[in-house]
């Protein structure tokens, strides 16, 4: 079997969603962020898009064209957390029962969200929200002075008077000295464009989702026809080159969700993806196959006219020990 520890910071992402990814689901759908939500007046459009996928972050550039003066208000709402995840998760500062508290106004940037208009700093707008299963329980719990994040094994709820904690109890919001409900932060900003080409970079940290309990002599996820090696185009060259040394490797996966693309006023003129694996000894695999290899560690594909509508998900073989050799390598 094959485990790891996976450090505090680099946590859970995958895919929501489509059905050619969520065909691994077995392995566990983990968290996905996606990209910003926009509508786009008349005479504006998407004129290039670049998506960089690494195992750490996925940056986003886009290019807008506009034919006048306007303003687009943007959203990104990052995936909802556990929490009593610890406090670098909740990405809550040492006074962190303070900042639970005010998370609905002053929404915890998790995933280190950062937006730049022409290489200026965006200052992001937003709220944060507390739900359990599906529905939102912020003003319940504020208004019972519960803190929306805990900070670090939800040491903000360990004093809690008899009452509280049996009404907390009682409604499914907390299970003995757990939190049931997860939180959400949503991010929102009014970008201006001039006549002409506006450059807006988007950059988040990723949540990779760790693929436990891997048995090498049983890994029909990846075998030819597998539900792995259709969702991220294995080839029998990477899977030779990761069954010469298995136990060398830890498995993740990384998604990036595309907001939809229904009102970007066509499809994006130029489009191109870039994978990152990190290192010459780790092995990585995503769609297309047709991408080229262009350095020792990173991968490009291009398209003109290109609707990005679909997940890109890529699957990161991590080399913990000796180095290996194959494609898409």
């Amino acid at each position: 079997m094959m485990r790891c520890w996976l450090s505090t910071f680099s946590f859970a992402a995958a895919l929501a969603g489509a059905s050619a990814l969520a065909a691994d689901g077995a392995r566990g759908i983990g968290y996905a962020a996606t990209g910003p939500i926009f509508d786009l007046p008349a005479g504006m459009s998407v004129e290039r898009l670049e998506v960089h996928v690494s195992f750490h972050s996925v940056r986003l550039a886009y290019v807008f064209k506009s034919r006048k003066p306007q303003t687009v208000h943007f959203r990104f709402a990052l995936p909802d957390m556990p929490v009593d995840a610890s406090e670098d998760i909740a990405a809550l500062d040492k006074n962190y029962e303070a900042a639970g508290l005010a998370a609905d106004t002053q929404p915890a940037n998790y995933m280190n969200l950062s937006v730049r208009a022409d290489g200026k700093p965006v200052v992001l707008g937003g709220h944060g929200r507390a739900l359990l299963n599906g529905k939102d329980v912020t003003r319940q719990l504020l208004n019972a002075g519960i803190p929306l994040l805990s900070g670090p094994d939800g040491s903000a709820w360990r004093h809690l008077v008899p009452e509280v904690r049996t009404e907390l109890e009682a409604s499914g919001l907390m299970n003995v000295d757990a939190a049931a409900w997860t939180y959400q932060a949503d991010f929102e900003w009014d970008q201006t464009f001039e006549p002409g080409e506006t450059r807006v970079d988007v950059s988040y940290v990723t949540l990779a989702n760790y693929w436990s309990d891997i048995t090498v002599d049983h890994f029909p996820e990846i075998a030819p026809g597998g539900p792995a090696t259709r969702a991220y185009c294995i080839d029998d060259a990477l899977r030779r080159a990761f069954f010469r040394k298995p136990f060398s490797y830890d498995i993740y996966t990384v998604t990036h969700l595309a907001a939809p693309s229904s009102r970007w006023r066509g499809p994006v003129g130029h489009y191109r993806l870039v994978v990152d694996k990190g290192a010459a000894t780790n092995l990585v695999a995503f769609c297309p196959l047709a991408a080229r290899k262009i350095s020792p560690t990173t991968f490009e594909w291009t398209a003109t006219n290109y609707n990005p509508d679909i997940p890109t998900g890529v699957l990161f073989f991590m080399n913990q020990n000796a180095a290996s050799s194959g494609a898409k390598e």
